[in-house]
């Protein structure tokens, strides 16, 4: 999570642990699931990567939660990471 006097950016990864939390499976568990290396989860998860369209419609199949929700998630981060780059430019 990134954060400035203005603003508050995020990781959809954030929201993707706490539906992992809510149904009891584990990082190892959900990569298995989604057919992805444990080690991109937890750069997911941290905001390290971005969500891609592709994982976007893994999480759909293995949570449930609609792709465009994800999609629109990272676009908000990524907006809102921009917002906060550009207000410390400007300090």
């Amino acid at each position: 999570m990134l954060e400035s006097k203005s603003y508050i950016a995020t990781p959809p990864g954030v929201t993707i642990q706490e539906q992992l939390d809510d149904r009891g499976m584990t990082q190892k568990e959900f990569a298995k699931r989604v057919d992805i290396s444990e080690e991109y989860i937890s750069k997911l998860i941290d905001g390290e990567v971005h969500l891609t369209t592709e994982m976007a419609e893994k999480l759909e199949l293995v949570l449930g939660v609609p792709a465009s929700f994800w999609n629109k998630l990272e676009a908000i981060y990524q907006e809102k990471l921009a917002k906060i780059r550009n207000e410390f430019r400007m300090v």
